[in-house]
């Protein structure tokens, strides 16, 4: 239920069960970390998208409850190690729904484009479960009290709010987001691999310094970049 190609060090990961919204069962999640890790031998950059109208909306809940919650929620948390792992650049490419699972994939890729009539929302509580792994990266991207209403109202929101918490990068008209995020990766897939791959190293490392430690480690990291170059 889930295809991944790659052509020429480009990679696609498509979500296929858009009868069901693409929600994602326990064997998708284990599938997904799975591809993740080949795309990180295999691709520098790799496209996420749901197969149809939807992006995701998040985990199945129709069938049984799983036999083991640690066992369930440990893959989920491989999952999520594999895509920080992951040295390229993933762009997930948003149309229709993104709730839940769906919301935690768009906070940890590192480009998401929106069709401009896409929908997010966190709906964990309502079913009586906090969603710690999307709070986990939602703090990076929200002030406290705005996570918070999110998460405990459940609501849904638009890209325009979307865009001013930074869930997502840019929106663009639904009819063209193929197109824009094709156009993207033919943009970066341009660029020098070496300085597009130093690019995400050093923005996620330097999101966890302290602000008086990230001048000195940009002077470091520039200096040996340049180096290397010669």
């Amino acid at each position: 239920m889930i295809e991944f190609k790659v052509t020429d060090r480009v990679g696609e990961i498509v979500i296929k069960r858009a009868s069901a919204g693409n929600a994602f069962t326990g064997e998708m999640v284990a599938a997904l970390c799975e591809i993740m890790q080949r795309a990180a031998r295999d691709a520098d950059i790799v496209t996420l998208t749901g197969e149809g109208a939807d992006f995701t909306i998040g985990r199945d809940r129709t069938g049984p409850p799983p036999a083991s919650h640690f066992a369930a929620f440990s893959a989920i948390s491989a999952l999520n190690k594999a895509i920080a792992a992951y040295p390229g650049i993933l762009v997930a490419r948003v149309r229709g729904r993104a709730f839940g699972l769906g919301v935690g994939l768009i906070l940890r890729s590192d480009i998401a484009i929106a069709a401009d009539d896409a929908r997010f929302g966190l709906d964990e509580v309502a079913h009586g479960i906090p969603p710690m792994f999307v709070m986990e990266e939602l703090v990076d991207h929200v002030p406290a009290k705005r996570a918070l209403d999110i998460v405990l109202s459940g609501r849904e929101f638009g890209v325009e709010e979307a865009l001013q918490m930074g869930l997502i990068s840019r929106a663009v008209a639904s009819p063209v987001l193929d197109r824009a995020v094709d156009d993207f990766v033919a943009l970066v897939r341009g660029r020098d691999r070496s300085v597009v791959l130093a690019c995400k190293r050093y923005l996620r490392a330097v999101r966890a310094m302290p602000r008086d430690a990230r001048e000195a480690f940009a002077l470091v990291e520039q200096t040996q970049f340049a180096a290397s170059k010669r």
